[in-house]
Parts: C-alpha cells; sequence; structure tokens
C-alpha cells in the first residue's frame, strides 16, 4: 500500500513538472508561431540614400500610332518635371487615323534619341554591344534617364524594356505560345517587362471582346509571370480610361497578388500611355515613383525588378515616401511620409485600416497593400505577405 501510494505520488510529481516545464516553454514556442512579414518589397531599400524619380514607362511618338514627334514628347516630359522616359513605340504596328503620319510596320525601337534632339548622353549602358539606355545631362534639372524600349504589339499587349525587341508578327487575340517566344526573347535580350494595360481585356475593360473571363485572366497573366523571371507584373492606368477604372485595376491587381504572389513577385508599374502631343495634366496621367539611389540603368533597373516603386498620378505637391519601417517585435508596419491626405490599408483585396502604421498580430496569410491618397491622387503600394 505504501508503495503504491509513493508511486502515485512520484508519478504525479513527474507530471506536474513536466506541465510546469511545458507551461514555461509555451510562450517561446507561441513567439516563434506569430505572425512575420514574409514578403517586404522595401525591405532592402536603403532610406538614407534613395531618391525619388518620376518616369513613364511607356509613350508613343509618329513612329507608330502618336501624335508627337519623338524631339516634342522627349522635351514636354524633361519639362514636365520627369527623370525618367521610355519611348515604346508599337512593334509591327501602324495607323492614319486622326491625321498621323503613316509608316511602315516595324519591329526597329525608336532609339537612339540623338536621332531627333540635339544634346548628347554623358552615359550610354550597353549588353553585348547593343545600347539598353542612356543619360542625357541637358534634359530636365536633373538630366533623363532614356530607356530603349518597345510595346509588343501582339495581344494582350506587353511593355519591353532595356532591350532591342520587337516582332514583325501580330496576333490579335491571346496566344501562350507566342507569349512565350516573346517573353524569351526579352529575357535573352537582358530586358525587362510588364503586362500593358492588362485590365482592358477582363468583363468590364475596353477590350474584353479580345479578352478573357476574370478567371482566364488571372490563370493567363499569373500563369506567365510565374514562369519568367523577366517579367514583373501588370500596368496600371488609372484614371486614362475614366473614373471607374481604378476599382478594375485594382481588383486585378489584388486577384494575382491573391493566386501568385506567395510563391512569385507580382508588381505594378504606372503609365499614362501617352499617345498626345502633351503630357496629360494632374490625376489623368500615371506615373511610376521610382526610389533609386542614382539616375542609372543599374540603380532604377534595380528599383524596378525589387519593387521599390509606388504607383500613382501627377499632384502639385507629390508624397514622399521616407521610410517603411517593419517592426518584427511590436509586430507593425510603420511608414514615414509627408505630404498626404491619408493612408488607407487594403488587406486581401478589402479595406482593412487606415493611418500611417498598422498592427499585423493577429494576421494569418494576408496580402496586405498601402494606398496613400494626395489631393485627388491615389498612389498605390506594392504588397507585403504576412503568415
Amino acid at each position: 500500500m505504501f508503495l503504491q501510494r509513493s508511486w502515485k505520488a512520484v508519478a504525479s510529481m513527474i507530471l506536474g513538472a513536466s506541465l510546469v516545464a511545458g507551461a514555461m516553454a509555451w510562450p517561446a514556442h507561441a513567439e516563434s508561431a506569430r505572425p512575420r512579414v514574409v514578403k517586404n518589397p522595401y525591405g532592402n531599400v536603403n532610406w538614407d540614400r534613395v531618391t525619388p524619380f518620376l518616369a513613364n514607362l511607356h509613350s508613343h511618338t509618329v513612329y507608330s500610332d502618336g501624335r508627337a514627334e519623338p524631339e516634342q514628347l522627349i522635351r514636354n516630359y524633361a519639362e514636365a518635371g520627369y527623370h525618367i522616359l521610355a519611348i515604346t513605340d508599337h512593334d509591327n504596328y501602324h495607323t492614319t487615323r486622326r491625321g498621323e503620319r503613316k509608316t511602315t510596320p516595324t519591329h526597329e525601337t525608336t532609339w537612339p534619341w540623338t536621332k531627333w534632339i540635339e544634346e548628347r548622353p554623358s552615359k550610354i549602358w550597353e549588353r553585348e554591344g547593343v545600347e539598353t539606355s542612356a543619360f542625357f545631362p541637358g534634359l530636365g534639372e536633373r538630366g533623363m534617364l532614356a530607356i530603349r524600349g518597345n510595346e509588343l504589339t501582339t495581344d494582350p499587349h506587353i511593355v519591353s524594356l532595356f532591350n532591342p525587341c520587337g516582332f514583325t508578327k501580330r496576333i490579335r487575340v491571346p496566344n501562350a505560345e507566342h507569349d512565350r517566344k516573346r517573353f524569351a526573347r526579352v529575357g535573352e535580350a537582358g530586358g525587362l517587362a510588364y503586362w500593358a494595360h492588362p485590365a482592358h481585356y477582363v468583363p468590364g475593360g475596353p477590350w474584353a471582346d479580345r479578352g478573357f473571363s476574370w478567371d482566364e485572366a488571372i490563370e493567363y497573366f499569373g500563369s506567365l509571370i510565374a514562369e519568367f523571371d523577366s517579367l514583373l507584373g501588370i500596368e496600371l492606368q488609372l484614371l486614362r480610361q475614366g473614373p471607374d477604372h481604378p476599382k478594375l485595376e485594382a481588383e486585378l491587381f489584388d486577384r494575382l497578388l491573391d493566386a501568385y504572389y506567395r510563391d512569385h513577385d507580382v508588381f505594378i508599374k504606372g503609365s499614362d500611355d501617352t499617345h498626345e502631343v502633351s503630357v496629360p495634366e494632374n490625376v489623368r496621367a500615371t506615373l511610376t515613383v521610382v526610389l533609386a539611389e542614382e539616375l542609372t540603368e543599374p540603380s532604377v533597373r534595380h528599383a524596378l525588378e525589387n519593387g521599390h516603386t509606388l504607383v500613382g498620378s501627377r499632384v502639385d505637391v507629390f508624397p514622399v515616401l521616407n521610410r517603411v519601417a517593419v517592426d518584427e517585435e511590436a509586430k507593425t508596419i510603420v511608414l514615414d511620409i509627408d505630404h498626404h491626405d491619408g493612408v488607407t490599408w487594403i488587406k486581401n483585396g478589402k479595406t482593412h485600416a487606415e493611418g500611417e502604421s498598422i498592427d499585423y498580430s493577429e494576421m494569418e496569410d494576408a496580402i496586405l497593400r498601402f494606398e496613400v491618397k494626395a489631393g485627388e491622387a491615389v498612389f498605390y503600394s506594392q504588397a507585403f505577405y504576412i503568415d
């Protein structure tokens, strides 16, 4: 009887000690299981050195279906305060509507700029002997980085940058095999690309008759983003197509994020896709704010590849993103941002919170981005992934 009771007592003591030890160990386990920021596109930005440069990465001249001579377009953007410009005339496409110049369809890029302007670049970047960009110190107050590119015009359209690629063949319906050839060619040339105005091709978009259902669009755009490292994501054009268009663009971005961002980068780029002589004014001009350390191809390209950007519109006073700070101990993301009228956080495609900081301690499998209001304009961030 004594032995039996002693064994029970010892067993009880061992069990109690185990429970206490388990309870003491629990906080460490719980801490490791708390949410963390898995993806932070602004995580490796050197905030003490970057400068916000204004970029239009998609524009046209009379050498495709634009209205401006190349010299007009270049000078107008330089005078409007832009620091980066890509002339992306269509490959294999021309038109004579609205009095435009009749041109011969060609795969050539509208390059070099020295064919049309007197200024000479102080630096030219090349890849295997082929020019990819140039810096013109005499354009604008801080100079301008000229990016060589094309709009690859088979549907869906593609903006191609830092390379001379173009195709003489045009297909007017989505063709995945042809698109794989296009992206492979851009990648082989060392270029970057993104889907041009993809919201045009979804229900509610102006070219929906040439496009897809929502599910088909997400799979088509997203699967190719997942397949090609040179394909960075999609373009936003905001108000160019009317006041309801930003909602359509944002919905497409959020759906692509939900379907693909956990495993693959999906970034947004902004442009006004100008076809006019003058630069679009105010909120009708969509642009990319590039957070780069220098106005050089390596620095700008690094920012584009890693999502060190915002997408917004022209405003009298631009919001300035000074820093994005992720505090893993406090489980917060804090923005240091000047000149704005409010910040909205979007979680998994839905409005979640307001303010310059957000607590993610209770989030699970969350894709999070923020929108900055500045007057009538909205600036869109790249996305964080929290799990």
